[in-house]
């Protein structure tokens, strides 16, 4: 089971550690990279666990929030720079500011999920956590010209950022890989995929520096040898890496939203059904169609009783049908709504006026299942009905819309709604792209209009 934490506590916690960190590694003489690193990973991983992001997410993050936070905290150094001169509380004041804001941008920018605890190996986070110290100790080394005796490491980034070629490269390979792995293709197995991940990872910084030792597309004035050019190698990796990261972030993010309508169209779709089987098959609708087939017969109405009888069965075989299509044909919803029409005016052979006047071009577009006839209920529902002040009912449709008109007779007493069934119609109509729904409500009329798809 998920562990759960604090977020405030978790980020201000860490923040004050990376800057009480920093405080000692300058009164020890000690390089503090390495530690402000680690700290930086394990409160990454600690919120991601609080939202219950997938193992898979956590590592891209813990790349992506490395990556950001150590342009983030030069640059923020820079600036507190500008306002005090002792070296150590400008460290500390950078780096307590760039871990609040690397915290707090998870907390806020990053959706929260429900994962199933056991459904993913850990292997990719331990991979990105030791991509990240590796990474680190080369730019380290980078840094201090330990390693190469080449180009400032300021240089090389600024002309790895002029070479907009490859960085097209890499920003266009990472969309083609991600966009087929989220779009459901993925590869025919694990082995397949990781090559894939292996030659993109590999691959396209090594073009990307041999564009530039070409001169493709901007020529460079600085002669390139071996040094130099596994020192650009380096950065264009770690280009990749922030690339590919913020790349399934946005994708992740879009999935994530995507799944989330549709799991919220499912439940309503879930509601209205229940939502319709209950209206049909609870005691209150039983005992009207009882007393009314008990009417019918005793009148000596043998006919009017089985007809009564085959139409409530229709009825009942439509509301307990398996098929759970979201949306039907106009013309088959009109036939559920005459049917339920049908039984109502034998209830009230008076009081209820229903006309059906759809265009025949219309009967062949879509409408989400149940709409119409809910519409037609809640005007039975919501309305007084007497044989002196008829509810008047008028269904049409043209080509682009069936509407459902009814006058308003309010009741004495007022009946209570939920407003399911118009916010489960809304919903679906969103999801499967359509333009809303319209409602016009005025003291005398009440109208729905819904688009035909």
């Amino acid at each position: 089971m998920a562990v759960r934490y604090d977020n405030s506590l978790v980020i201000h916690g860490f923040a004050l550690l990376h800057a009480a960190t920093t405080v000692l590694c300058f009164a020890a003489e000690i390089d503090d990279s390495i530690f402000l690193t680690v700290w930086t990973m394990a409160m990454t991983v600690m919120l991601c666990n609080i939202k219950q992001l997938s193992v898979e997410f956590t590592a891209i993050s813990v790349v992506l929030v490395n990556i950001i936070g150590y342009g983030l905290g030069m640059a923020c150094a820079a600036g507190i720079d500008l306002l005090t001169d002792i070296d150590f509380l400008t460290h500390a004041a950078s780096t307590f500011i760039t871990t609040e804001v690397l915290g707090w941008s998870i907390v806020f920018l990053i959706p929260g999920s429900n994962r199933k605890e056991g459904d993913i190996k850990d292997s990719w986070l331990w991979l990105a956590i030791l991509g990240v110290l590796f990474a680190r100790i080369l730019v380290g080394l980078l840094s201090s010209q330990e390693l190469f005796a080449s180009v400032p490491l300021s240089e090389a980034v600024s002309m790895l950022a002029s070479n907009s070629g490859g960085l097209l490269l890499l920003i266009c390979a990472n969309i083609i890989l991600l966009h087929r792995i989220h779009r459901g293709e993925g590869f025919k197995n694990r082995k397949t995929s990781v090559i894939w991940h292996f030659a993109l990872f590999l691959g396209c910084p090594a073009l990307s520096v041999l564009m530039m030792a070409l001169d493709i597309p901007v020529k460079y004035e600085e002669t390139f040898t071996l040094p130099l050019c596994v020192e650009l190698f380096i950065l264009a990796f770690i280009a990749q890496a922030a690339a590919y990261s913020i790349i399934y972030l946005v994708y992740y993010v879009a999935s994530t939203r995507r799944r989330m309508e549709a799991e919220r169209a499912k439940s309503l779709a879930a509601k209205m059904e229940y939502h319709n089987l209950k209206q049909q098959v609870n005691p209150h609708f039983l005992f009207n169609s009882l007393n009314v087939l008990d009417a019918l017969i005793v009148q000596g109405g043998k006919e009017k009783a089985r007809s009564y009888i085959r139409k409530l069965a229709k009825l009942y075989r439509y509301m307990l049908s398996s098929d759970n299509e979201a949306l039907v044909p106009l013309s088959e919803e009109l036939d559920y709504v005459n049917m339920y029409t049908d039984l109502l005016q034998v209830r009230f052979p008076s009081g209820i006026e229903i006309s059906v006047e759809p265009a025949a071009e219309a009967l062949e577009r879509y409408v989400v299942k149940y709409s119409v006839q809910m519409l037609v209920e809640n005007a039975y529902k919501h309305n007084s009905i007497s044989d002196e002040n008829p509810l008047k009912i008028s269904i049409t449709a043209d080509t682009t819309k069936v509407t459902v008109t009814n006058n308003r007779i309010p009741k004495l007493s007022k009946t209570e709604s939920t407003g399911l069934g118009l916010k489960y119609i809304r919903q679906n109509y969103l999801n499967h792209g359509a333009r809303d729904i319209e409602i016009k409500d005025t003291a005398d009329v009440y109208s729905v209009s819904l688009p035909l798809l």
